[in-house]
This record gives C-alpha cells, sequence and structure tokens, in this order.
C-alpha cells in the first residue's frame, strides 16, 4: 500500500511538536553557562539547510523529519574564582620601639666618694702672717667614664650640693671671718663627645662648665655615646682655712628628654 500524505493538521502538529523540542533544546544549552563556567557548543547537519531563519532552526528541523545527519561536540571550562590580575601588590609596615635609655658607667655603683686627702696649709712658723695657714695649692680631681650617653635627646646637667659655696666645712668652729674662712668655691668642666639639639651631623666635643660662683648648669643635645670627661679645680684661697672636714656632692645627671 502507498503512504497516504498526513493531513494538514496533522503536519501543523508535528511541526509545532518539532520547534517546541528545538527551542528547548536551545535554551537547555543556554542555560548550561553560569557566572563559573565557559561552555561551548558545536552542531553540523548534512542536510546542508540553514540553521537559523528568523530563529528557526530549519535544519535541525529536517534532521529530526528523518532528513540527513547530524555532528556535535561541547565542551565546558571553569572559569577564575575572581577576576585575573596581571599584576598584584602587597606592602607590610613593620613597627617596633626603642626605649630612651641613659647610661652613665661609674664603676659598678653610682655614689662615689674622692678622697681629697689633707689639703694642704702653710703651717710654717716664718711663713708671713698675711698667708699663715693659706691653702697651699689649687686641689683637683679627676672623673672619667669610658662608658656614657643617651640614645635619644638628652639633658646633661652637673650640680653642686653647696652650690657656690663649694667644699664646706660645716663644723668650723669660730674663727675671724676677716682672716679665714669655711668655703673652698671650685669649677667643674665636663666634655664628652655629642652633637647639638636637631643636628645629625658626626660627634664633635661638646663641654659643660659650672663656675665657682655657679651652683649647676646644663646643657642639651642630641644622642651620644662616648666617654665622658669631669675635671674639678679648687684654687687656693686667699684667706686661711679653717681646721675641719671640707665636703661637697657634684651629681652628673643625664636625663632623656
Amino acid at each position: 500500500m502507498s503512504r497516504q500524505p498526513e493531513p494538514l493538521n496533522t503536519w501543523g502538529e508535528s511541526m509545532k511538536s518539532i520547534l517546541k523540542a528545538a527551542t528547548a533544546a536551545i535554551a537547555i544549552v543556554g542555560m548550561s553557562g553560569t557566572a563559573f563556567a565557559d561552555t561551548t557548543t558545536q552542531t553540523t547537519y548534512s542536510n546542508g539547510l540553514p540553521t537559523n531563519i528568523f530563529g528557526v532552526n530549519v535544519a535541525a528541523i529536517a534532521f529530526a523529519l528523518g532528513d540527513g545527519s547530524r555532528y556535535q561536540q561541547s565542551s565546558t571550562t571553569t572559569r577564575n574564582t575572581e577576576e585575573a590580575s596581571e599584576s598584584v601588590a602587597n606592602s607590610f609596615t613593620l613597627t617596633g620601639s626603642v626605649t630612651k635609655d641613659c647610661s652613665f658607667y661609674g664603676g659598678g655603683q653610682t655614689g662615689h666618694t674622692i678622697n681629697l686627702g689633707t689639703i694642704g696649709v702653710r703651717t710654717g712658723n716664718n711663713d708671713n702672717v698675711s698667708i699663715a695657714f693659706n691653702q697651699r695649692d689649687a686641689v683637683t680631681a679627676n672623673v672619667n667614664s669610658a662608658t656614657a650617653g643617651c640614645n635619644t635627646n638628652n639633658t646633661v646637667t652637673i650640680a653642686k650640693t653647696n652650690g657656690s659655696d663649694g667644699l664646706r666645712n660645716f663644723q668650723p668652729g669660730s674663727y675671724d671671718s676677716n682672716q679665714f674662712t669655711d668655703r673652698i668655691p671650685y669649677t667643674v668642666n665636663a666634655s664628652w663627645t655629642g652633637v647639638a639639639t636637631g643636628s645629625t651631623a658626626a660627634g664633635t666635643t661638646q663641654t659643660l662648665a659650672v663656675a665657682a660662683n655657679q651652683g649647676n648648669n646644663n646643657k642639651s643635645g642630641g644622642a651620644w655615646r662616648s666617654a665622658f670627661n669631669m675635671d674639678v679645680n679648687a684654687p687656693a684661697q686667699s684667706k686661711g682655712l679653717v681646721a675641719g672636714t671640707y665636703t661637697d656632692t657634684i651629681t652628673v645627671t643625664l636625663a632623656a628628654i
């Protein structure tokens, strides 16, 4: 028996079904790509018909009706987790602190006694009365520390406990103040290698003097480390010295600013 042509409405229904199937297939392919993957597909038909006429894949419809053959290939690649960058830079800030410190090596102790021994006076009975019992010579003393300094801006202060009185006899007894004294003023001269405040130049000799009529003096500067030298000089007095013990305390203070 020869095959009878299908009624027109049956052909139309078949075309609708095929178009729906093709549209669904196209929708599924379109949905397969996501924000995290790249999907590619390629389909080739041997019937030579166009694949897109007003959005309709005629070749696919013809293949579904039994016309020709079909070849398909596809691939899926997962995308980068984030946007790719050809270069990236990170910075790392290192921070730490150094405590302020001042040092002065004093032989393992901070309190020192310098024994001046006997402060010589003119005891000869053949001296003129105007100079009898006068201080014979200047009294000198020296202090030297091989290690001293501060690692920050600082002030060096030198102070005499007795102020401008200098070396003092606190138990002189009674005496003629026109002819005798119970005090020996003295000077202090210190030196070290350092810099002035605000300078970052190489260190030079810094000096600090306390005059005989001064009780203290100070000098500020930048961080320094060097030996510290201090000379004490008590000139001979023009009056006779009252017998007794003469004493004073010199305090050297290195203080961070």
